[in-house]
């Protein structure tokens, strides 16, 4: 689905255009309000964020132009279907249609940059975020100045095991009992505990009220997940880039693009080694460690990496 140009993309600018340009990649299927903490830090430090809706957010318009692309007579569920095993592992060897792939939601950087008359800038992802990231420092290097990919792994499907979090489960399972029809006020009540797990953000913090707006925003707007938190656009985009996986990898060894890679020894989501494995990997990578979680941590560990990933963008920046 080689269509970029053509999607209509929710996108909001933080800070000074004047700045050195980053482009903020959320993780799949969330909307890009789930990164304001972040991106609202890096602009107050002097960058100009471009936040955006990947094509894979519910709601969204992007969404509904792909949506209406898929065959009739694919039944993205089933589809999805396919690459599970019955003991709950997955099978990327088999056959499954998938409506577009990391590859297709790589070059959608590109069009938001064009969208913005942005002719190179550069990139930082969170999570599955940080590997549509690294998919992008591939195949958009000509265009970026540097990458910072937070909380990616190297693997498509990690050896390791994360490391538990009961706080941040309990957290995710209140979360998951959200429908398409849940209040506002349910849906603050059941994603506002995730989310503060999450980013390590503690009561009375500014950075709760943020999350609050954000979801608050998103209800308003429509972009909510109709899935179940099983987004087959998303799943299946995942795994069709995934059965190319020894190619990416030979890419990341060629890699000349800068790039941080920013990881938590405590992450509970992605494993730490699969941040060794990445930066041992990819051309061109610093590693920057940190005691904390899945995000940047609590509220001085974050301001601490958010100084560095600011230096970090500044420091590699040139217009084109």
């Amino acid at each position: 689905m080689n269509n970029s140009a053509s999607l209509k993309f929710d996108m909001f600018t933080h800070g000074d255009s004047k700045n050195p340009c980053v482009i903020s990649i959320v993780g799949t299927g969330g909307s890009m309000n789930a990164m304001n903490t972040i991106v609202e830090g890096l602009a107050e430090r002097g960058l100009f964020v471009i936040n955006y809706n990947p094509r894979d957010v519910c709601g969204t318009d992007a969404f509904k132009q792909c949506e209406a692309l898929a065959p009739a007579d694919k039944n993205l569920m089933d589809e999805m279907g396919k690459i599970f095993t019955a003991d709950g592992g997955m099978n990327l060897d088999g056959d499954f249609y998938a409506p577009y792939n990391w590859y297709d939601m790589a070059d959608d950087v590109a069009a938001v940059m064009d969208a913005n008359g942005v002719a190179k800038a550069s990139i930082i992802g969170f999570s599955t975020g940080g590997t549509i990231a690294q998919v992008v420092m591939c195949r958009l290097k000509e265009r970026l100045n540097s990458a910072v990919i937070c909380s990616s792994g190297y693997e498509m499907i990690p050896s390791q095991s994360p490391l538990e979090s009961k706080m941040l489960q309990e957290a995710m399972a209140m979360a998951a009992t959200i429908t398409p029809e849940s209040t506002k006020e349910e849906r603050i009540e059941k994603l506002l505990p995730g989310q503060k797990a999450m980013f390590e953000v503690s009561d009375g913090s500014p950075r709760e009220s943020i999350l609050k707006k954000a979801i608050e925003d998103d209800c308003d707007k429509g972009w909510v997940d109709i899935f179940g938190g099983m987004n087959p656009f998303s799943t299946l985009a995942w795994a069709s880039f995934a059965k190319s996986q020894e190619e990416h990898h030979a890419k990341l060894k060629e890699n000349k693009v800068p790039c941080l890679i920013v990881a938590g020894r405590n992450d509970p989501v992605v494993p730490y080694q699969q941040s060794e494995m990445l930066a041992a990997n990819t051309g061109a990578a610093i590693l920057e460690s940190h005691e904390h979680g899945h995000i940047l941590g609590p509220t001085l560990s974050n301001a601490v990496l958010l100084n560095t990933i600011t230096e970090f963008i500044k420091g590699r920046s040139v217009k084109a």
